[in-house]
């Protein structure tokens, strides 16, 4: 045989050698995607490792054991074939990515956030990219960045679980209650694990009552600024976010009372009496609301009631003075006006309301005693005036010849 011959016969050995080592390759690279596919990693692992030991070269088979590395949490694992994936092929983007999602779960931010921002700057349309560069900003809590890939990784997948779950914390922890329940909402509205569903439902209810509180909040103070039409609307929000919440049920209806709505605010009190029927004080305003509608006798059932549940009540004795005093029950008038200054010897409206029945019984000596106390417990000239001028009054019918 000559040399020749000899040396041709030789390349071709190592040619055939080769070929059935490259075909042994596949076939273990085959099974390795295959029980990758079905989720069985240690097998898929022994198949890609059998691969690679046949051609060391495979940047495929190197991914695609990290990938089963990652799924497994042998992240150190996983970024070494990722690394010796991209040693071999540099621009090799699956890779990249792999690589950059195990630095963060990892725990690796900084070097996570490096790897899929070169992949970003590829313009590379992968939803992944953008929300775990999300998360990645999201935990350094540079929220605006968060949120630009956030809503980027959104805008690739609607389906997003992870993007809406972040966007909603970081609204959250911004109190941005509105914008967080709406990312959370619609989070829920992926179909999911059963788990997963109730722990964002679970999350949903408190945001619910966490925004419900500021609301109220919210609502409170415009109350007492005076600003009525700002604060139903804010209790408005507030009960369709908490409508469990008897306070914000009976502020609503004390805000409608004093905005003359009185029927909207009987319908509150009577909500929020069918849940907590022992509060006297949710009587006595429900019976304030039906007389203002013109329903004393409902009016005067509630006070009883009211007072029955809480018999140190002194508006409550004074406002049911009222009732009868407007139905010409003086005696019983008398009776409540003089209960009510009893309880509170400090309230000059009192005094005032128990002089007017006593001038009407012709015991102007009386009221005009009860005039005075009313002045000296009155803080502001302006209603003094209208004192002053009752016992005035009364003194000119006192000195009248022939009384």
């Amino acid at each position: 045989m000559s040399k020749i011959c000899y040396i041709i016969l030789v390349i071709l050995a190592i040619f055939n050698t080769n070929v059935l080592a490259q075909e042994e390759s596949v076939q273990f690279y085959n099974l390795g995607v295959e029980a990758l596919q079905q989720d069985k990693l240690d097998d898929s692992i022994a198949m890609f490792t059998k691969s690679i030991e046949v051609d060391p070269t495979d940047h495929l088979a190197l991914n695609n054991r990290g990938v089963a590395y990652k799924r497994k949490g042998l992240y150190d694992k996983a970024i070494s074939d990722y690394s010796r994936a991209l040693e071999l092929k540099p621009d090799y983007y699956y890779a990249q990515v792999n690589r950059g999602i195990a630095k963060f779960r990892k725990g690796d931010l900084d070097g996570a956030r490096a790897d899929l921002e070169v992949c970003a700057r590829q313009k590379k349309k992968d939803a992944i990219i953008y929300t775990t560069l999300g998360q990645i900003y999201q935990q350094k809590k540079e929220y605006d960045k968060a949120l630009v890939n956030l809503r980027e990784a959104i805008a690739l997948n609607r389906n997003n679980k992870n993007a809406f779950l972040a966007m909603g914390e970081i609204f959250e922890s911004q109190k941005d209650y509105e914008k967080a329940l709406d990312a959370y909402l619609k989070l829920a509205a992926i179909e999911g694990k059963k788990g997963d569903q109730a722990s964002v439902e679970k999350k949903i209810n408190a945001l619910r009552k966490v925004y419900s509180q500021e609301l109220y909040l919210q609502a409170l103070e415009n109350y007492r600024e005076g600003k009525l039409k700002i604060a139903l609307n804010l209790w408005n929000s507030a009960a369709k976010l908490d409508p469990e919440n008897i306070q914000i049920i009976r502020d609503r209806g004390l805000t409608q009372y004093k905005m003359g709505l009185y029927q909207k605010a009987l319908e509150d009190f009577n909500l929020a009496l069918e849940r907590e029927s022992h509060k006297g004080e949710l009587f006595r305003i429900r019976a304030d609301t039906l007389y203002k509608l013109k329903q004393p006798e409902k009016a005067l059932s509630d006070y009883a009631k009211a007072l029955d549940l809480n018999p140190n009540d002194a508006i409550g004795y004074n406002n049911r003075g009222l009732v009868y005093h407007e139905s010409g029950d003086l005696d019983r008038a008398l009776d409540d006006y003089s209960k009510a200054i009893n309880l509170d010897a400090a309230n000059p409206a009192f005094f005032e309301n128990r002089a007017l029945i006593l001038v009407s019984k012709g015991q102007h000596k009386k009221a005009m005693e009860d005039y005075q106390k009313a002045l000296d417990l009155i803080p502001d000239e302006k209603s003094k005036s209208g004192i002053r001028q009752k016992l005035s009054t009364l003194n000119d019918l006192d000195s009248t010849p022939g009384r």
